[in-house]
């Protein structure tokens, strides 16, 4: 099976959604200051990678999980080759 990847790095300048904020990241903790370091991302559930388009774009749709079944994930994955 051959697997392409489609992830997206999660950073400031990443491409999203038309209309919706790039991902926000704000330093909360400092090893200076903390002894740990720690930071703050804001960003919105549409961004980045997802295989989950029914929930964002129709009315009275769900995000489901994936199949349970064998047979619908060797579909789901031939479908991706």
């Amino acid at each position: 099976m051959r697997v392409l990847d489609l992830t997206h790095t999660i950073a400031e300048n990443m491409p999203v959604y038309p209309g919706t904020e790039t991902p926000i990241f704000a330093g909360a903790n400092t090893y200076e200051k903390d002894g740990f370091k720690e930071t703050k991302l804001t960003m919105y559930t549409h961004t980045g990678t997802h295989m989950d388009p029914p929930a964002h774009l129709f009315a009275r749709r769900s995000t489901r999980s994936p199949p349970r079944s064998s047979s619908a994930r060797r579909s789901l994955s031939s479908a991706a080759t």
